[in-house]
C-alpha cells in the first residue's frame, strides 16, 4: 500500500480525552489528502492523484479505541464529514463511540485526477474504481489509528449502493454496511421512476403535474418556447428535450426530497380554480426547488459538454456514469406519464452521444451481473427505504415504499437472512431520510426513530 498523506497530528489527537471533544459549533472541518492510485486495474500505470477526505472524531476515544464508520460519498463535492446531531450517521457514531471517516468520490469535488474532464480523461471514473479507492484508503487509514476497531460502511442513494457493493466485494474489510435508499439495481428504461412519482404525489397532484407538462408542450410546440423558458428562467435550455427533462426532474425531486406539500398544494389549487399552471409552477421552481436543489442551466447539453473541472460541478461526471454503467434513464411511461413523451430512450441515447462526443451507452445487464442488481447477495447489509404510508404486498405481506421513486431501484423486500429491509413511513419524508432527516422536519406520525434504533441494534450485533 502507498504512503498515506495524513496531515492530522495523530500524536496530539491521541492524547485528547473523549469528554473534552469540541462542540459542533466550534469545529472547523479541515480536509486532508490521500495519495490515490489512478487505475487500480493496470499494475503498470503508476499514476496517482490526491483524494480529499474528512474525519469526525468527536465521539471517539483514541485511548480506548472503537469502530470506524466509513461514510461513503457519491456524485458530488464534500465539504465536511457527517456532523449534525440529526444526522443518522452521527447518531450511530455517538452510540457506538465510533470514528467517522469520509472520502470524496474520485472526479467529484476537489478529488479530480484531471483539470480537463474530457471523455478520454473520464475513463477512470467508475464504481469499480471507486470501490478500490475505498478499500485501499480505509485499510491504510486504520493502520494509523491505535486500537482501531471494526469498519462499518454507510451510504445513501448511489453511495448507498456503493456501501452494499463494498460489503459484497470486500467482506474481509468490513463487518457490515448500511445502504440507505441504495440504488443497487441498474435500470436502462426506468419508466417505473415516473410511475412512482405519480403514485407518491397522489391522484390530484399527479393530474396537476400532467397539466403543467401538457400546457408547456402546447405553448412550446405552438411557437412560444422563448416566453415559456423565460418564465422559468430556463433560457439556456435551448434544446426542448433538455427543457422537458428538467421540467420533469424538478417535479420528481419535489416528491423525492420531501417537498410534497410545497409542490402540490398550490398546483392543485390552481388546477381546481382554473389558474395559470405554468406561472404557478414557475413560482415553485424558482422559489422552492431553485433555492435548494439546482438550476435549470445545469440540465443544458452545452453546460454538460464543458470539460473544465469545477469543484462545484458534478453533472458531466454523473452523466458519464449513467451513460456507461447504470442507465437509470427516467423515460416517460406509455400511459399516464407526468413527463413529456419527448423524454424517451431516443432522447437519452442522443444526450449521451452529444455530451461526450461519442456513442456511449450503458450495459446495465453486465452491471447487475457483476454486483447482483435487485438480488445483491451479501451478509450484514441493512437496506433502508422510505414510504409515504405502510402498504402490504398481497403475496408475501412485505412492506413496499411509496414516497421515494428511487426505491424502485433499491431492495425493499428482504430476500436473504442477513440482509434486513427496513422502511421509514411518514408523509413529506424524502430520499435517504434515515440519514439526512427531512427539510424543515419530518411530518408526524413517523417511525424514523424506531428505524434508526433498529439499525443501531443490528450494527451492534456485528461488532
Amino acid at each position: 500500500m502507498k504512503t498515506v498523506l495524513f496531515t492530522t497530528l495523530l500524536l496530539v489527537v491521541a492524547l485528547a480525552n473523549a469528554s473534552t471533544f469540541a462542540t459542533e459549533a466550534n469545529v472547523k472541518w479541515e480536509y486532508q489528502w490521500y495519495n490515490q492510485t489512478l487505475n487500480h486495474f493496470d499494475a503498470e500505470d503508476t499514476r496517482t492523484f490526491l483524494q480529499r477526505y474528512y474525519v469526525n472524531d468527536q465521539y471517539y476515544d483514541y485511548k480506548k479505541g472503537g469502530p470506524i464508520i466509513l461514510y461513503i460519498n457519491g456524485e458530488g463535492p464534500v465539504s465536511s464529514p457527517p456532523n449534525k446531531p440529526t444526522d443518522g450517521t452521527v447518531i450511530y457514531a455517538q452510540a457506538l463511540g465510533a470514528l467517522i471517516v469520509t472520502l470524496e468520490h474520485r472526479y467529484y469535488g476537489d478529488s479530480s485526477p484531471f483539470a480537463d474532464l474530457s471523455t478520454e480523461n473520464l475513463k477512470f471514473l467508475s464504481s469499480r474504481q471507486a470501490l478500490n479507492d475505498l478499500a485501499i484508503f480505509i485499510l491504510d487509514y486504520r493502520s494509523t489509528i491505535q486500537n482501531a476497531g471494526d469498519i462499518i460502511t454507510i451510504g445513501g442513494s448511489y453511495s448507498g449502493a456503493l456501501s452494499a457493493w463494498f460489503r459484497v466485494k470486500y467482506p474481509h474489510v468490513t463487518v457490515g454496511s448500511v445502504a440507505s435508499s441504495g440504488v443497487v439495481n441498474a435500470i436502462l428504461d426506468f419508466t417505473a421512476f415516473d410511475e412512482w412519482v405519480a403514485y407518491a404525489a397522489g391522484e390530484q397532484c399527479a393530474d396537476a403535474l400532467r397539466l403543467v407538462t401538457s400546457t408547456a408542450e402546447q405553448q412550446i410546440f405552438g411557437g412560444n418556447a422563448a416566453a415559456v423558458k423565460q418564465l422559468f428562467q430556463a433560457e439556456t435550455l435551448t434544446d426542448d428535450g433538455d427543457f422537458f427533462y428538467w421540467l420533469a426532474d424538478s417535479m420528481a425531486e419535489g416528491i423525492q426530497y420531501g417537498y410534497h406539500d410545497q409542490l402540490c398544494t398550490p398546483l392543485i389549487n390552481a388546477m381546481n380554480n382554473k389558474g395559470d399552471m405554468l406561472e404557478t409552477y414557475s413560482n415553485y421552481t424558482i422559489n422552492v426547488w431553485g433555492t435548494t436543489l439546482g438550476t435549470p442551466g445545469e440540465y443544458a447539453t452545452l453546460f454538460q459538454q464543458n470539460t473544465t473541472h469545477d469543484i462545484n460541478k458534478a453533472d458531466r461526471q454523473w452523466w458519464f456514469q449513467t451513460c456507461t454503467e447504470f442507465g437509470y434513464f427516467q423515460n416517460a411511461p406509455a400511459q399516464g406519464s407526468i413527463r413529456s413523451q419527448m423524454v424517451n430512450m431516443t432522447y437519452h441515447r442522443t444526450h449521451c452521444a452529444n455530451v461526450f462526443g461519442k456513442p456511449l451507452w450503458p450495459n446495465t445487464e453486465a452491471t447487475n451481473d457483476y454486483y447482483g442488481g435487485n438480488h445483491t447477495a451479501g451478509t450484514n447489509i441493512v437496506f433502508t427505504n422510505v414510504s409515504r404510508k405502510l402498504e402490504i404486498r398481497e403475496n408475501n405481506q412485505s412492506p413496499i415504499g411509496s414516497q421515494d421513486p428511487w426505491s424502485r431501484a433499491s431492495i425493499t423486500v428482504q430476500e436473504y437472512p442477513t440482509e434486513p429491509s427496513l422502511m421509514v413511513t411518514c408523509n413529506n419524508c424524502g430520499h435517504c431520510v434515515d440519514l439526512r432527516e427531512c427539510p424543515g422536519g419530518c411530518s408526524t406520525p413517523n417511525n424514523l426513530d424506531q428505524v434508526r434504533q433498529q439499525t443501531l441494534k443490528i450494527i451492534e450485533t456485528w461488532l
